[in-house]
């Protein structure tokens, strides 16, 4: 596929992501009698609308995000006494709750068929106990597997009476022992072997989701084997669910790093700071657009496709931020109401949702400056 195909599916999932929030405020606001005035997808001028029964819908000339307009949320807007019951401020705290947490749940929904149509596709790898690779060094000493007669092909049974039935025991068998030796049983052509491995110490990965995390632990030069493992669309969807709750997770963690990397974005723009590839470093849409063309001129449509689908997941956890006006900085302020058992005035918090929102906007045409004067390098090559 060609960089511009790239390019437009990257644009494209950010429109239906968008459509799929919006619609999660509108229909819950509707299901609880909520009356929702506009739905549109951008911002400014409008291109085109049409009305149906009480509610405008259109898109508008800036496709960066959308809106739905739900009648009592506007501080400023007044409403006919006789609407008053149809406003958002007039239903029950968990009927909010729930319109509010509604877009972002969409996010979830949309990603869990994402990584289940990607995992249900290509399956997914796992490590098995036989054994790939044995290594002739590890860092400048002799390779103690090679050492002490492991094999490819061989499967690892037990290590010191420890029955081994997936990779990550042998992990933690070997790292925390370097320089006592270990009896391996091994399974080679039908026979068991017994084998003494003494690990060596190494500077290993030891968070693969940091690969810049490392520490010395004992190693033995091994690779495992990597199989592909497929299952059927029930399977598929439960491995969706799972990838979608480790990327919530990952996107929790990682929400903080946009406000710690506020200096590398300053010092980026200066010219002093770093521009790379890391978890760390903040890309905006267009240089998220031009990873996903990347993708695709490399034919790496399943990195695309994972890439894409923790993309709907970081947007919709940024949006639960208990940040004004963010709809987490709105479920902050229902639960502070329900705490205090007092009405917080919304006029009140909106010098603190200003404030969040120019931040917002600043990082926005930061990050949008980087991303066209110093691009992010091509991880594809």
């Amino acid at each position: 596929m060609s960089f511009l195909t790239g390019v437009a599916l990257f644009i494209g999932t950010l429109l239906l992501m968008v459509t799929f929030h919006e619609f999660g405020h509108y229909a819950t606001a509707r299901r609880f009698g909520i009356k929702v005035e506009e739905f549109f997808v951008g911002f400014g001028p409008r291109l085109f609308s049409r009305w149906r029964g009480e509610t405008e819908f259109g898109v508008k000339a800036i496709l960066l995000g959308g809106y739905v307009k739900i009648a009592g949320m506007n501080p400023f807007q007044e409403v006919p006494p006789e609407e008053l019951p149809r406003t958002f401020g007039s239903k029950p705290a968990w009927q909010r709750a729930i319109v509010l947490l509604a877009g972002s749940f969409t996010h979830f929904i949309l990603a869990t068929v994402v990584f289940a149509g990607l995992i249900g596709t290509s399956g997914i790898p796992e490590l098995t106990t036989g054994v790939e690779e044995v290594a002739e060094q590890v860092g400048d000493k002799q390779g103690p597997a090679k050492v002490a007669g492991l094999r490819p092909g061989d499967r690892l049974v037990s290590i010191d009476g420890t029955r081994i039935t997936e990779w990550e025991q042998v992990r933690g068998l070997i790292q925390p022992n370097s320089n006592r030796t270990l009896t391996f049983e091994v399974e080679r052509d039908g026979e068991i072997l017994e084998l003494p491995v003494t690990p060596v110490e190494a500077e290993a990965v030891t968070n693969p989701n940091n690969p810049e995390q490392k520490e010395v632990v004992g190693q033995i030069g091994v690779l495992p084997i990597v199989e592909t493992v497929k299952g059927g669309p029930i399977w598929a969807i439960g491995q969706g669910l799972k990838t979608t709750g480790d990327a919530i997770w990952r996107s929790i963690m990682g929400t903080g790093m946009i406000f710690t990397s506020i200096d590398d974005v300053f010092g980026a723009l200066g010219g002093t700071g770093e521009r790379e590839i890391t978890e760390e470093q903040p890309v905006g849409l267009v240089g998220a657009a031009r990873l996903a063309g990347q993708a695709t001129s490399a034919g790496a449509v399943e990195s695309l496709v994972s890439f894409l689908g923790y993309f709907i997941v970081f947007v919709g956890v940024i949006n639960l931020a208990p940040l004004p006006p963010l709809d987490g900085g709105h479920l902050l302020i229902l639960g502070l109401e329900k705490l205090t058992r007092r009405n917080i005035d919304p006029k009140r918090v909106l010098p603190f949702a200003g404030v969040v929102l120019g931040f917002l906007v600043m990082l926005t045409f930061a990050l949008l400056f980087l991303d066209l004067a110093r691009p992010l390098g091509n991880p594809f090559q």
